[in-house]
């Protein structure tokens, strides 16, 4: 999204306009995503119903995951890889003088500077990378084909573009990378500095999320995070910015970290570089200075090869014990050039939809337990996304927690005090409180 953000931006600044349909659009550029065999399935379908009267441009990770496939299955004018900044002008000029551009030469080093314009999807919210590439060799992931090895932005940079974001009426900031932990390793820096800096930053209120870290990583840095959080957010925090009296940031009591799998066997043929016990410590310690109030995510994969029937159970066992707030179940499917698409033994198809039901069904179980705390809560929230019903809207409280009430759009983009009147696997649904 981010880097979606910033074509658009480039192209408008350059004079482009940007079209609101396919239809009305000279040149379509498809941003796209291969992480999985489906995603990558739905890139290619789509791509294939593009109209052939538009120029279009494949850009992000899909081309450098499976070029073959792209050119053998879509008919494409240009090709550009992730992260492609301003340069994507120059790629849309050829291809309306009618050349064919592929662009993919440094597409591993590549990092658009950080002040480039940008179009939000939504106007409250500023999605910022604060790094590209990783340091990880897990043995499923196609990914680093795609992104590279780490390449992180500088506090310097990240701050110029956040009081930009700020003064243009942003309210919340994405911290976002293939895994934020790492954040600085390449520099001498690190994420809990990154943190303190921001919000220290002598600026009206607004809110940070920090996006996914990989456990081993965030091992190195736990005790200095974890003092992070508890400084700079909470409910006090949250509060007293909605309040307008606070000012800098106030993080989101939200951690994104990913295990994988509950078994220890597993996780070593992923190349995870971490035991489940390291996973647990982690969410131990945050749990026991930031209390229940933590809103925990985790992905895991099922079916991954060698995943025996006592090893999924102990994945599930792992959900039930930790009961995350959230749980993103992946079947597993090997992708192009990994280690994983040579492993043995292959779990059948049925077997891993199978797991996927049992465990996805744990998840929203989990889900409505941690929810469940909720239930009666007053406090502030903040509109920042538009319902999926009419007249409905979804805020988020200092825990990051999705909350939907009825309103009519007059209060989107502010605070609002709130009291959770109903808890659900996913959600929260709350009623405005007016005294």
């Amino acid at each position: 999204m981010a880097d979606g953000n910033t074509l658009a931006g480039c192209l408008a600044e350059a004079g482009f306009k940007i079209a609101q349909s396919i239809e009305d659009a000279q040149v379509v550029i498809v941003n796209t995503c291969a992480v999985k065999g489906p995603t990558e399935n739905r890139m290619i379908s789509f791509l294939k119903k593009i109209p052939s009267s538009k120029k279009l441009i494949v850009a992000g990770c899909l081309p450098l995951i499976n070029f073959a496939r792209l050119e053998r299955e879509v008919r494409f004018d240009g090709v550009v890889g992730p992260a492609f900044g301003e340069h994507i002008v120059d790629i849309v000029r050829e291809v309306l003088e009618g050349r064919k551009v592929i662009e993919l030469y440094n597409a591993l080093e590549s990092k658009p500077k950080l002040d480039l314009p940008c179009i939000r999807q939504n106007r409250f919210i500023d999605i910022i990378p604060i790094a590209y590439g990783c340091l990880g060799e897990c043995a499923y992931c196609c990914v680093r084909f795609a992104r590279g090895k780490l390449r992180s932005y500088s506090i310097d940079e990240i701050m110029r573009r956040i009081k930009r974001s700020l003064n243009e009426g942003v309210k919340e900031i994405w911290l976002c990378s293939q895994d934020t932990a790492i954040y600085g390793w390449d520099l001498g820096l690190n994420l809990p500095r990154l943190l303190r800096e921001i919000c220290s930053l002598d600026s009206y209120g607004f809110l940070v999320r920090v996006g996914m870290m990989r456990p081993d990583h965030t091992l190195k840095i736990l005790d200095e995070l974890v003092e992070v959080y508890l400084e700079f957010g909470g409910e006090k925090r949250f509060s007293e910015i909605a309040e307008g009296n606070e000012r800098g940031g106030c993080l989101f009591w939200f951690l994104h970290l990913p295990v994988q799998s509950g078994d220890d066997n597993v996780l070593a043929k992923m190349k995870r570089g971490y035991t489940v016990n390291d996973f647990k410590h982690i969410v131990e310690v945050f749990r026991r200075k930031l209390g229940n109030s933590l809103c925990l995510a985790t992905d895991v994969i099922v079916g991954f090869p060698g995943e025996t029937e006592e090893a999924f159970k102990n994945t599930l066992r792992l959900i039930e014990e930790v009961k995350p707030d959230i749980v993103n179940v992946s079947k597993f499917f090997a992708r192009p050039r990994t280690e994983a698409e040579r492993m043995k033994p292959k779990i059948d198809n049925k077997t891993i939809k199978e797991r996927s039901k049992i465990a996805s069904e744990l998840a929203l179980k989990v889900g409505l337990e941690a929810n469940s705390r909720w239930q009666g809560w007053k406090g502030y929230i903040f509109l920042d996304e538009e319902g999926l019903k009419p007249n409905s809207q979804i805020g988020r409280n200092y825990a990051y927690k999705p909350t939907v009430i009825k309103d009519n759009d007059e209060n989107f983009g502010k605070f609002l005090k709130v009291k959770i009147e109903k808890v659900y696997s996913t959600y929260l649904e709350a009623n405005p409180l007016f005294s």
